[in-house]
């Protein structure tokens, strides 16, 4: 169809969305008359197959009829929101999403099938979490002593928000707990955990998160938080030792792209911790829930202001904003329950909603008390405070700092030769070829990185590691062989074979002649043949995506030299607050001005349908864009 090909020279559908159209065209072409009606169906269609691509699960009609952008290239202009209703309603190919078709209307958003059901089925898992019983059994005096030595002591708050989360956890199936890097969510759960085994050291608990380098950092940091706490042998013996990727938890079955653990097969954990949240999109977590037991416990960790998954949807965000679009305050039961375990108070209200119970947000962060400099400008970007920012970078120090002019790849290097020298003297000699090197290698290389706004383009992924290989050869650091001793390597697909996930890092070493990749997986090293690598990328550079999860001690924010519609506050907030010590952002100050006063949006029916207190059937709720 004409009118699609048009939109796919101008660069606004892929390949794949014009399929979707001319498929759906023929479809509907059967049964409505009109050429013009049948385009709408086309052209709304692809649409929706693209805003699918830029992570939304649906478009509401309203954007549908507003939608501009294709006038002037098609020569059609969209019927308003009533209109293009009535056409998708005529054209056979629309359901309210009870029984499959290629397109749902639920109200007036337009979805995939299966992305409605994903959304459908999660926000009625969430809900069925929320409205159950939650009569928590009376704590175990071991438990409630535990409870007070691990949140006893004076509140710098007015509210001890940790202790809040913790009594969410042990009385609710479903807490969210949320708020920036430093503000304790691993700590916190770290006791919550303990808390739990302490009452029951029966129950089975699993970590998980989406990427193999954040669940190796949470069943760390677990871990380390755990041993400063005097516990039972046999609660200590229970608590989880290794954290897995999601994929890995539900069984992923590459082979019939399917997971093995669901409804029919559920996990036989009590208790699924999952950090990094955020990061999930819509499809894990819908596969997520239907895994997990209803009796059994979902604790989700994560930072709503950053970046929404790669994938579709922003569930974390939207279960946050629902939260905090029911008020600030607790049931009254809650309040009993928290009043009963530490003597404080919360706000109550005989009208507050389950999910304000079930959403905790840390606030204060202790990450950054000893570097003020990174979280004056985190806190800053997170407000959307353009001006605010901009006053902290102008103040000028050695944990921030801006850098205007990008005039060569010798203006990232050069401050970061000290590091570089460190890694690959512990990467690239032969001798001593074993564990203890490659972990030093890889905690070197863990002391610095070059995050990248977008992936194409001098400024992108791609230019910047090629330029860096090549700054580096010229100095006789590195070979010019693809597999050179020293390579950082970041894996970029998960490969149950192999047991590497998306987002694990190693490093190349020369083992008897033969490159081999080094990965430190479970605390133990991992030599992994170039030959049975699954898709990677080399890891000088890599973009802000692909650092969640993780943390630097030195971070150069690298942005592209104009604006792009990539660039948003989440992004950046994302991207500084990878950084321990310092970071170091690389781009006009017009290009960064306009990225912190750009939110993120996802279209999605998923917070309107949590902020409900009753169950709501296809039609009766409008789109959010999150």
């Amino acid at each position: 169809m004409k009118p699609l090909q048009a939109l796919a020279d101008a660069k606004i559908l892929a390949p794949i969305d014009v399929e979707l159209g001319n498929l759906l065209a023929r479809r509907a072409s059967g049964t409505l008359g009109d050429l013009a009606d049948v385009q709408v169906v086309a052209i709304a269609g692809a649409l929706l197959s693209a805003e699918r691509a830029s992570g939304h699960s649906c478009v509401s009609l309203r954007d549908l009829s507003e939608w501009r952008r294709g006038d002037n290239v098609v020569g059609i202009a969209m019927p308003d929101a009533a209109g293009c209703r009535a056409i998708l309603e005529r054209s056979g190919l629309c359901g309210d999403g009870s029984a499959p078709s290629p397109l749902v209307l639920d109200g007036d958003r337009l979805y995939l099938y299966r992305f409605h059901l994903a959304e459908h089925r999660l926000a009625a898992a969430i809900r069925a979490r929320l409205e159950a019983d939650v009569t928590a059994a009376p704590l175990t005096d071991d438990t409630a002593g535990l409870f007070a030595k691990c949140f006893g002591a004076a509140a710098e708050e007015p509210v001890n928000w940790q202790a809040v989360a913790a009594a969410a956890a042990l009385r609710n199936n479903l807490t969210v707990i949320t708020g920036g890097p430093g503000t304790g969510k691993t700590y916190t759960v770290a006791r919550v955990l303990a808390l739990l085994l302490t009452q029951d050291a029966s129950r089975r608990v699993a970590i998980a998160a989406p990427t193999g380098k954040a669940a190796a950092r949470l069943a760390e940091s677990l871990n380390e938080a755990a041993e400063e706490l005097e516990l039972r042998d046999d609660v200590r013996a229970a608590l989880p030792r290794e954290g897995r990727t999601l994929h890995r938890l539900l069984g992923y079955q590459p082979w019939k792209d399917e997971f093995r653990h669901g409804a029919d097969a559920p996990l036989a954990e009590d208790v699924v911790v999952v950090d990094e949240a955020s990061m999930v999109d819509l499809l894990m977590m819908d596969a997520l829930f239907a895994a997990v037991r209803p009796d059994a416990k979902i604790i989700l960790l994560g930072d709503q202001d950053q970046l929404a998954s790669v994938d579709t949807g922003f569930v974390l965000g939207d279960i946050c904003r629902a939260a905090d679009g029911c008020g600030t305050h607790h049931s009254p039961a809650f309040a009993a329950w928290y009043a009963g375990l530490t003597g404080q108070r919360v706000e109550a209200a005989n009208v507050a909603a389950p999910i304000r119970d079930a959403v905790v947000r840390l606030h204060r962060s202790r990450r950054f008390e000893d570097r003020p400099g990174i979280g004056a400008f985190a806190e800053a970007v997170r407000r959307g405070d353009v001006d605010g920012a901009l006053d902290v970078l102008a103040e000028g120090s050695e944990e921030v700092a801006h850098r205007v002019a990008f005039t060569g790849i010798g203006v990232l290097m050069d401050p970061l030769i000290p590091a570089i020298d460190a890694y690959l003297d512990a990467a690239t000699p032969d001798a001593d070829l074993d564990a203890a090197t490659s972990e030093v290698a890889l905690q070197r290389l863990g002391a610095f990185r070059i995050l990248c706004a977008v992936r194409e383009g001098p400024r992108g992924v791609a230019g910047i590691n090629d330029e860096i290989e090549r700054w580096l050869r010229s100095r006789g650091k590195i070979t010019r062989a693809q597999w050179y001793r020293g390579r950082p390597v970041l894996v970029t697909a998960n490969d149950p074979a192999t047991g590497l996930y998306n987002g694990d890092v190693g490093v190349v070493r020369i083992q008897d002649g033969r490159a081999v990749v080094h990965f430190m997986a479970g605390g133990s090293l991992r030599a992994i043949p170039t030959s049975r690598m699954p898709a990677h990328a080399t890891a000088w550079a890599m973009t802000v995506h692909k650092a969640q999860g993780s943390e630097f001690d030195s971070v150069h924010l690298v942005l592209p030299d104009v604006d792009n519609r990539v660039l948003a506050r989440e992004l950046i907030y994302t991207g500084v607050t990878r950084a321990r010590t310092s970071v170091t952002i690389h781009g006009p100050a017009s290009v960064l001005r306009a990225a912190i006063g750009r939110v993120t949006t996802r279209a999605s029916g998923l917070e309107a349908s949590l902020r409900s207190s009753s169950r709501r059937g296809p039609g009766e709720s409008g789109a959010t864009r999150s």
